[in-house]
């Protein structure tokens, strides 16, 4: 057998992780602003093949990673 090459493994490792993260909902941190409700920011969250939009209330920064789904 001949070993797995590096360069092809590196491809196949985040697709796992996508694929991981697509199945359990949860959205890694694309962009945030400051929304038009006071004390309020909009987290848009890349999910699989979209980016969902979230309010964080009373929030300066939005979690890195978060469960999007419902």
């Amino acid at each position: 057998m001949r070993p797995v090459k590096p360069l092809l493994s590196i491809p196949g490792l985040l697709l796992l992780a996508w694929l991981g993260l697509w199945v359990s909902n949860t959205g890694i941190l694309v962009f945030s602003s400051q929304s038009k409700i006071p004390m309020t920011r909009e987290c848009n969250y890349f999910i699989g093949v979209s980016v969902l939009k979230r309010l964080e209330p009373l929030a300066e920064r939005c979690p890195l990673i978060r469960g999007v789904g419902s």
